[in-house]
């Protein structure tokens, strides 16, 4: 069966695992399952991902493809990021987005953390009333 492509953008691994956690119920073959277990290990919080995208691209005036691939690539240092915008930005606004990503990455491991905290009370709760 033939599929027509209705849109077409760059996504971060979040997005990527989020994606493939819901198709792998329906079954996904060994790439697919390799990706998912690689966007595993470096996804962060996809809903709240979109939200700091958008604010990065207001903020830093970057495109989208730019700013996934800074993400993805989970940058430590003022290097990482200038390996993906050339000259787009200064060295104060390079300081400037490692820290609003270092606020990031903390957020979304507290959200990650909270996320699952939940749901160990949920299947706890759910033995519970299993007896």
């Amino acid at each position: 069966m033939v599929r027509k492509i209705l849109e077409e953008k760059p996504i971060p691994l979040g997005q990527v695992y989020e994606l493939l956690k819901v198709r792998e119920e329906s079954g996904i073959n060994y790439v697919q399952r390799v990706t998912a277990q690689h966007a595993e290990k470096l996804s962060r919080n996809a809903a709240y991902l979109e939200e700091f995208i958008q604010s990065l691209q207001e903020e830093f005036d970057l495109p989208r493809i730019l700013l996934v691939q800074i993400i993805n690539l989970n940058p430590k240092t003022p290097v990482d990021v200038r390996v993906i915008t050339g000259d787009r930005l200064s060295a104060d606004q390079i300081e400037q987005f490692l820290t609003r990503y270092a606020e990031f990455v903390a957020t979304a491991t507290t959200l990650a953390a909270e996320k699952e905290a939940k749901e160990e009370v949920e299947e706890i709760e759910d033995s519970f009333e299993d007896l």
